[in-house]
């Protein structure tokens, strides 16, 4: 044992070379291999510890030191109660998030709104009424003064609400991913999540289906159009009056036909099952614009109680990926629409325009989406298809479809839409001008006025119309008349006519248009102009024929002018290229030859004076 006696350290070494410090406060115990180090570290230690002592003694550091200790505490105390906690409320709390994609979401906003739950809520986002479902919050439309319709008002974000359910106490809050921008309509891509402080499911069932009967009985009136939004996901666009099957002016028997075969295969789904058949129906309606092919979607869609989700193949960004997403997330009983399915493949003219561009090196902007035929083939027919939803594709140009789209299984029913019939030019002119409530006169009546006798007089004035007539143009000289530039708000009606008169109307009209050679939608549109005029409807026709043939002729020139100079330019290129190609090749040629001609002359020079040579040798 080594001792100092002016030290208070004691310095002990055992054999096991360990060296044991001790003084009257701290113990230390120091290894060591080296003997020769231990006496250095016995004396630095207790320096070290005296020079220590004023840092120690800090009370900043001392108060820093018992800050950090608290918070400590604190924290550890925090995250131990948040982990309690969560394994408390994980057995008492239920937790439902609704994807604005899905289909439960519009469910559920739309109970949340007709049980007034946001009525609460002190922060709102305000947009201008549009044609999609209002989600409005005490905004006008639910007042009853005249301004209604024109502003709604929508929940802000991470605005929670609480109500109560069957006895059960529920929270909602509307959230927002994050980095997401404004997309189409009104939900932005955003979620609904929904917390129930009950450990019974059945509480969330029982709301979830009240909450899907309660938004079926609320749009049973409207027809819901859903698109897709900025992130490729489906979002409600519109919703829109259902309009009556009888309304649509289709040949004979086309509706009756859709109408069966549709109802047919949504309550057949058990036997397609037992035959092992995928459920599924391909409509394909083709036709030139104009005939009636989306209308024939919509209404069919209202008839069947069917909500439509239309899907834009020539999207950008749209590839086969998104493409497979969005079918497979539609909802079962619904129709899948694809308008102009033929523009999601380049045209003739397209290919041919990129690849003339391609060969100048001009990069053309991509037009068309990046959906492969092998892409929309497997949506439809293939394992990713789904089943249970009605397909319905429309075009103009048949023709420039793959013929693998055609094939039955794929497109099941194929309906060609021509130009309006003798038929449907009767029952247009019948839907636009209906005739009165009251039976027509007896054919035995002689005095029962007939389209010959009329011989297209001017319409009759309101003192001569029916009782239940209403006429459109106010008498400027009653006290009663409108002021310049006033608006008029009347509603407007035709005049009801006797059925038979409507009946001669119709019939005469049909006879000075001629069948196959108007669409639907275009004598639709004059008929819009003398929507109140029956008897005009008819004298104007034959104008108005004149009038859209000189119209057609003018567009038929403008565009053989326009294809005439496309050619003379393509010819003009071509002669150009040829010339071109010609001075090139003639330019190559002569530079060959000039080349030959520079590698020969030294040849022929060589030549030259090896004959000279043998000259003068033979002269010598």
């Amino acid at each position: 044992m080594a001792s100092n006696a002016t030290d208070v350290l004691v310095i002990q070494h055992n054999a096991t070379n360990v060296l044991d410090l001790q003084d009257a406060t701290h113990n230390y115990t120091i290894n060591a291999t080296d003997q020769d180090v231990l006496p250095t570290i016995a004396t630095a230690l207790p320096n070290l510890v005296k020079t220590m002592e004023p840092v120690l003694s800090n009370s900043y550091l001392q108060s820093s030191l018992n800050f950090f200790f608290f918070g400590t505490v604190l924290e550890t105390g925090r995250r131990l109660w948040q982990f309690l906690m969560d394994k408390f409320t994980g057995g008492f709390v239920l937790t439902a998030i609704f994807d604005s994609s899905d289909p439960a979401y519009e469910w559920f906003f739309s109970y949340l709104n007709d049980e007034k739950i946001w009525s609460s809520t002190r922060e709102f986002r305000v947009t201008a009424r549009t044609t999609s479902r209002t989600w409005g919050v005490n905004s006008a439309s639910n007042n009853s003064n005249d301004d209604e319709g024109y502003a709604e008002y929508t929940p802000s974000y991470d605005q929670p609400q609480l109500f109560k359910y069957q006895g059960t106490y529920c929270q909602v809050t509307r959230t927002k991913p994050e980095g997401a921008a404004h997309g189409l309509g009104h939900e932005d891509g955003g979620q609904l999540v929904l917390t129930l402080y009950t450990r019974n499911r059945s509480v969330l069932d029982n709301l979830i289906s009240h909450a899907r009967a309660q938004y079926l009985k609320k749009s049973k009136p409207r027809l819901v159009v859903h698109g897709t939004d900025h992130c490729g996901s489906w979002c409600q666009v519109t919703t829109k009056a259902r309009r009556p099957l009888d309304s649509l002016i289709l040949p004979t028997g086309v509706k009756e036909m859709l109408l069966h075969d549709a109802r047919d295969f949504l309550r057949s789904e058990q036997w397609y099952a037992d035959a092992g058949i995928q459920h599924k129906r391909g409509y394909l309606l083709y036709g030139p614009p104009g005939t009636g092919k989306s209308s024939t979607i919509h209404a069919l869609a209202g008839e069947l109680d069917l909500e439509i989700y239309a899907l834009s193949l020539a999207a950008n960004g749209m590839d086969d990926a998104g493409l497979s997403r969005l079918i497979g997330s539609t909802p079962a009983h619904s129709i899948i629409l694809i308008e102009d399915i033929d523009c999601a493949f380049p045209s003739r003219e397209e290919k041919k325009r990129q690849k003339e561009a391609k060969e100048k090196g001009i990069v053309l902007a991509e037009t068309q989406s990046r959906i492969t035929l092998s892409g929309l083939l497997n949506v439809i027919d293939g394992v990713s298809s789904e089943e249970g939803r009605l397909l319905f594709a429309t075009t103009n140009y048949v023709n420039r479809l793959d013929p693998a789209l055609l094939r039955a299984g794929r497109m099941d029913v194929k309906i060609h839409y021509k130009m309006s019939t003798q038929d449907q030019i009767v029952n247009l002119f019948k839907r636009f001008y209906p005739a009165q409530k009251e039976e027509a006169p007896a054919a035995s009546d002689k005095k029962a006025r007939r389209i010959s006798d009329l011989e297209l007089t001017p319409p009759p004035t309101p003192s001569t119309l029916p009782a239940d007539s209403t006429s459109t143009d106010p008498n400027p000289n009653s006290d009663t008349a409108s002021p310049k530039f006033a608006v008029d708000t009347t509603p407007i009606y035709p005049p009801r006519l006797p059925r038979a008169t409507i009946d001669e109307l119709a019939e005469r009209f049909a006879s000075l248009v001629p069948q196959n050679k108007f669409t639907v939608a275009e004598l639709q549109g004059y008929l819009l102009t003398v929507k109140t005029r029956p008897y005009e409807a008819v004298d104007g026709v034959v104008k108005w024929m004149e009038e859209v043939e000189e119209e057609r002729e003018r567009m038929r020139k403008e565009k053989e002018e326009e294809e005439k100079r496309e050619e003379e330019e393509e010819k003009k290129e071509k002669e150009e290229k040829e010339k071109a190609e010609k001075k090139e090749k003639e330019d190559q040629e002569k530079a060959e030859k000039k080349a030959k001609e520079e590698q020969e002359k030294p040849e022929k020079k060589e030549k030259g004076d090896e004959d000279k040579g043998d000259d003068e040798k033979k002269e010598d």
